[in-house]
Formats: C-alpha cells, structure tokens, sequence
C-alpha cells in the first residue's frame, strides 16, 4: 500500500469515528492481519507496480515498471 493512514487503520482493530463507512471486506483484511496471514507493508507511489495495470503513466515510468514486472519489449512492432 502507499496509504501509510489506511495500513494504520488496517493494523489498529480499534474502532474509527471516521471509518464508519468502510466496506466489510476491510473488516476480512484487519482478521486476516491480526491472525498474521496477511502482512501489509508500506511501498513507495513511485514503486506501485501494479499502476501500470490501473494509471496512464509517462513512457519512462512504464517502462520502469514493465521492466520491474520482468516483461521484455517486443522488437517487431
């Protein structure tokens, strides 16, 4: 995750006044955390390797991450 507020919440089984309006699959998360079957850990924006599959990004950041996903470039086009 890079929402360091949203893995506080996830690691915190204390009730929010402010998260009154999250969904229930949170809830599974914050369990699964709590029982160490999930460990959430904070990424940098800049290293979210998933955002190549989510977010229009410049040629040299998608590169970056093609490159990190180990994708090769295809010459024959």
């Amino acid at each position: 995750m890079d929402n360091s507020s949203a893995i506080a919440l996830a690691k915190n089984p204390v009730f929010h006044d402010r998260s009154k309006h999250i969904d229930t699959r949170f809830y599974y998360l914050r369990d699964c955390i709590i029982n160490k079957e999930v460990e959430v850990k904070y990424v940098k924006t800049q290293n979210q390797v998933a955002y190549i599959f989510t977010k229009p990004l410049k040629y040299d950041v998608f590169a970056k991450m093609r490159d990190m996903l180990g994708v090769m470039k295809n010459d024959n086009s």
